[in-house]
């Protein structure tokens, strides 16, 4: 056994302290016989001291030897043996280092049962109160020495932290503290001692279990007596409960902020939006701190502001629930037609209403569409003449508009389905008809049309133009025709006698083809005939000429020139004649003509009356037309030889231009010459119909004739502008 120093030597042999040394690996090394009495179970000799201690205080041990060689000062210690609660002192002895060599343990009994005085039995017995309150308490009641040490525990530590109090008391409470907490509740431990009463503090505290449990303390320091005395309450299922009123409101609040139906809350006194929802925002197209600057009017239009008003002072704000329909206003200035529901809450302290509002502005648009069609189905089926029917497919039965009486003259009461109507059907159209319709609506078209012939009330029959639209349900079936019934009666008469019409019209019109065709073979014909004997006659009156000149007067001269004039005129009109023929009996194939080519040959042909007359022709650029090429070339000569030949004092200037329609090249071909009085414009494009006598200007009168009908030929019009001494503008058009 080793040296015992002074104080050992003491309490060795003391039965009321408890004396034990440990070597500096904290194993009994010395103790006295109170100390081994403890633990007459156990051998206790080079024991480690931690093992002779329950297992709930080896924390509480290495902590405490911990601090002790921080400190290597006086430390105490709170430990439980069988019949007792110890409360140690433990002195370091150092070496000549500094170093720990051994611990020096006295101790003595907190509680046990040694035999009570009286004082002692009365103060037992109130403690005895005390603890029955303790044990009987849901709360953990307990005291702490300065150092936060355990003296006391009630029973409901069992129930809160999972140890028995026996098991803390002794223990430091920062050691079943959540590291996190540890600072705060030093903090408020610190403030209690300067004397505030801490009522709720809440610190997470380690169960036996090692699982959390939040506890609310309630702690207050007593100077005289050095201790702290607290209660502890385990405030889980307040937590949890908390949690569920806030995961409540949360959830709440993110329904009302998500929720894809605008909503806001507004104050019913100021009327003042207090909260909106993202759906308002959005739909009604002000911010958030916009809306909440406003009143319920400033979304209203004036109409509706004055309702407002006057709604309010009627029925008032109080009512829990409302519901109506409202125009609101944008803040781009459209107009919804929106239904409210609101309902009566208490917000933030404040009276007020949350109203959701939906925007109906479409089904009010599509509603009232309705109507107007109805009135419009309703005014067109008295207004119109044809029969208007609706076809159930579904149930097989038919509506007709009144028309159905005064077109065939049967009672209302007699249509009542589609078997009314085909039996109605002549005889000879009822099955191509009946297959017809049938075909339609299996074949799924929108589309039905048929004319047929439907017998009347008075057995007569009317002829009808029938058509029908498909109306097709979500599943693409059809389930309703809708139709109307022209009756065509008077229309198949006209067109009885438009079609008796037109045969004699084409028989007519055969008729005439093969007599102008026999008009043109004449012409023909006789334009070759006539020229033989107009050459005898002209040959022979020159040698009549030629051989009697000598024996001839005067006279006989003149008589001889004007019968070889004859005949050359005569000449000159049936070989006009005779190009007049040959515009319809051509037979040269149409091809893409150039006109500036033809100009082009064309000025080469009056290049020498141009130049004598100092004229000018003026062109360029001119387009591609689709035509016979000499017809097309002969119809350009003709008008420029005639304004070069009814030219005035002036230089004639003749200029060509164009300009493009849809299908055809409209050409304009002007002078500065003469002119012409717009009395003769329809006389000039008739064949031999002159404006002027011989001796003025030559010519048989047929040229512009002969240009009109190559226009026509070509399919296209020609027309003049002009006024006598100003010029003349010809117009024509070719096809391109």
């Amino acid at each position: 056994m080793s040296q015992l120093n002074t104080l050992s030597s003491i309490v060795m042999q003391s039965t009321n302290c408890f004396y034990v040394s440990l070597n500096a690996h904290e194993k009994v090394s010395a103790y006295n016989t109170a100390f081994q009495q403890l633990f007459t179970e156990k051998s206790i000799e080079q024991a480690p001291f931690i093992n002779l201690l329950p297992e709930a205080l080896h924390k509480h041990w290495r902590n405490t030897i911990e601090r002790l060689r921080e400190l290597k000062t006086l430390t105490t210690f709170i430990s439980t043996a069988e019949k007792y609660v110890l409360h140690w002192e433990i002195i370091p002895t150092l070496d000549s280092n500094g170093a720990i060599e051994s611990y020096e343990m006295i101790g003595t009994i907190v509680t046990g049962n040694q035999p009570l005085t009286d004082h002692e039995q009365k103060l037992r017995s109130v403690v005895n109160e005390f603890e029955k309150i303790m044990a009987a308490s849901l709360d953990m009641i307990c005291t702490m020495d300065e150092d936060g040490r355990f003296i006391t525990v009630s029973e409901a530590s069992k129930y809160i932290l999972g140890y028995t109090p026996r098991e803390i008391i002794g223990q430091f409470y920062l050691d079943f503290l959540h590291p996190d907490d540890i600072p705060k509740t030093l903090r408020a431990a610190q403030r209690i001692k300067q004397g505030f009463a801490q009522k709720n503090l809440q610190n997470n505290c380690f169960k036996k279990d090692q699982s959390i449990v939040p506890l609310m303390w309630s702690m207050k320091w007593d100077d005289t007596e050095k201790m702290y005395y607290g209660i502890a309450r385990d405030v889980t299922e307040k937590m949890i409960s908390e949690q569920v009123v806030k995961s409540s409101e949360e959830k709440y609040k993110l329904l009302f902020l998500q929720n894809p139906v605008p909503m806001w809350i507004f104050d019913i006194e100021t009327l003042k939006f207090l909260e909106v929802n993202e759906a308002a925002i959005d739909n009604y197209g002000y911010s958030r701190d916009e809306f909440t600057s406003m009143t319920l009017k400033d979304i209203r239009s004036i109409d509706d502001k004055k309702r407002l008003e006057k709604w309010h002072l009627v029925n008032g704000m109080l009512t829990k629930v409302h519901q109506g329909y409202w125009r609101h206003q944008r803040k781009d200035g459209t107009v919804l037609q929106v239904e409210i529901i609101a309902h009566l809450i208490n917000y933030e302290g404040r009276t007020a209403k949350l109203v959701l509002a939906s925007d109906r502005t479409q089904q009010v648009n599509a509603e009232e569409a309705i109507i107007r069609t109805n009135e419009r189905y309703a005014f067109v089926s008295k207004a119109t003449n044809n029969v208007i029917w609706d076809w159930d497919l579904i149930t097989n039965s038919v509506e007709w508009n009144s028309i159905v009486t005064t077109m065939f003259g049967y009672r209302e009461t007699e249509q009542q389905s589609i078997h009314w109507w085909e039996q109605n059907l002549h005889p000879d159209d009822r099955q191509r008809v009946v297959d017809h319709l049938r075909s339609h609506i299996n074949s799924h078209n929108l589309h039905w049309d048929d004319e047929y012939r439907f017998r009347c009330a008075d057995g007569t029959y009317k002829y009808i133009f029938d058509r029908g639209f498909t109306v097709f349900d979500e599943f693409k079936q059809p389930v309703r025709i809708i139709g109307s019934m022209q009756d065509l009666s008077d229309l198949k008469v006209n067109e009885l006698k438009l079609k008796e019409l037109n045969t004699s019209l084409e028989k007519r019109a055969s008729e005439l083809a093969e007599s102008n065709a026999e008009l043109e073979r004449f012409a023909y014909v006789a334009s070759h005939d006539l020229q033989e004997p107009l050459r005898m006659v002209s040959s022979f009156l020159q040698l009549i000429e030629k051989k009697y000149k000598d024996r001839l007067d005067q006279k006989g001269h003149e008589y001889i020139a004007f019968a070889v004039d004859g005949a050359e005129r005569m000449k000159g009109l049936i070989l006009d004649l005779l190009e007049y023929s040959r515009v319809n009996t051509s037979k040269e194939e149409q091809e893409e003509v150039s006109v500036s080519a033809i100009m082009n040959d064309l000025s080469i042909v009056y290049k020498n009356a141009l130049t004598e007359a100092k004229g000018k022709l003026d062109y360029k650029d001119l387009p591609i037309v689709h035509g016979s090429k000499s017809q097309v070339m002969q119809l350009f000569q003709n008008i420029i030889g005639n304004a070069l030949k009814y030219k005035s004092k002036e230089s004639p200037v003749i200029g060509i231009t164009h300009r493009e329609l849809d299908k055809y090249i409209e050409f304009a071909i002007s002078d500065n010459g003469i002119g012409i009085d717009e009395r003769f414009f329809h006389k000039i494009f008739i064949i031999f119909q002159r404006l002027h006598n011989r001796d003025q200007y030559s010519g048989t009168g047929i040229g512009l004739a002969i240009c009109k009908k190559i226009v026509d030929r070509h399919g296209g019009k020609i027309w003049l502008t002009s006024s006598p001494g100003k010029g003349s503008t010809f117009y024509f058009t070719l096809p391109k």
